[in-house]
């Protein structure tokens, strides 16, 4: 019993970090998003100081913990698109799994084979966010693309041309993650590089749909395809395959809903008219 009781005290204890963290990285992209730098027209308030303090000791302790960062962990951060700087992170991880092996610290000796456990489970809870992070980020990208492929697609038939139709659907794109994505392309090519070539390197993405979309228009520039018509066509497979995703998505909520219900509802529901119906006859 005492085990469960640290387990869960440290679970609530990384989770209510984990809380912080996440407000203050929406804090912080809402206001870059409004143009309103943090130190200028941003009020300063005594909680928004002190998360800056904690920020700033993480980081020391992550640069005197590890100085280097790996390039696993650079790319993480990349591809999440988090705010968090590496030696951030690095200093987060060791604060974190810190925290989980002192809530097994009223464990008495038990703690002693359970606290490097729990310092390892700890360490590897920021990355795990960040991870899932990164997968949310490339379903919203694999979300938004049908639109905008489909408006690249009617810009192309009105008559514009492949960089400008892109450039008008990346403006008119809601999804962040997205739009973030697609100027990455737009920026290599306002600094000389052609859009075969800037959509070349999108064709790496880790997002598989991102990935698609360059390598089609790609194709399409190489032999000589009518641009439009390949938008038109791509949009419809990607729309198909979300909605293909979303019914997949809502076939495993009615198989995950069955997990309450039987190991809630059923046992509660048991004991209420079994059990009251045995404690009777034994009454």
């Amino acid at each position: 019993m005492d085990v469960v009781t640290a387990m869960f005290a440290a679970i609530a204890l990384v989770t209510l970090a984990s809380r912080f963290a996440v407000r203050r990285a929406r804090h912080s992209s809402v206001l870059v998003a409004a143009g309103l730098d943090k130190t200028g027209k941003s009020p300063s308030r005594p909680g928004f100081r002190l998360f800056s303090t904690l920020e700033a000791g993480f980081a020391r302790l992550g640069r005197a913990v590890s100085p280097r960062v790996g390039d696993d962990t650079l790319t993480l951060l990349e591809e999440s698109a988090s705010a968090w700087t590496p030696s951030f992170l690095q200093g987060l991880r060791t604060v974190s799994g810190a925290l989980l092996a002192m809530a097994s610290l009223p464990l008495g000796l038990a703690a002693l084979p359970l606290a490097p456990v729990l310092f390892a489970a700890g360490y590897q809870l920021p990355v795990m966010a960040l991870k899932r992070r990164r997968r949310r980020r490339w379903v919203m990208i694999a979300s938004d693309l049908p639109e905008i492929v489909d408006l690249m697609a009617v810009l192309c038939f009105s008559g514009e041309s492949l960089l400008s139709a892109f450039r008008h659907a990346v403006s008119a794109g809601g999804n962040p993650c997205s739009r973030g994505e697609m100027e990455r392309v737009l920026e290599q090519v306002s600094m000389g590089e052609s859009t075969i070539g800037a959509l070349r390197l999108a064709a790496d993405h880790p997002c598989r749909e991102m990935r698609r979309f360059a390598r089609t228009l790609i194709r399409a520039e190489e032999f000589g395809a009518p641009v439009a018509d390949t938008l038109e066509e791509l949009a419809v497979e990607l729309r198909n395959a979300r909605r293909e995703k979303d019914r997949m998505r809502a076939a495993r909520v009615s198989v995950l809903i069955l997990l309450p219900l039987v190991f809630l509802i059923l046992p509660s529901f048991l004991l209420l008219t079994v059990g009251s119906m045995i404690l009777g006859y034994t009454l």
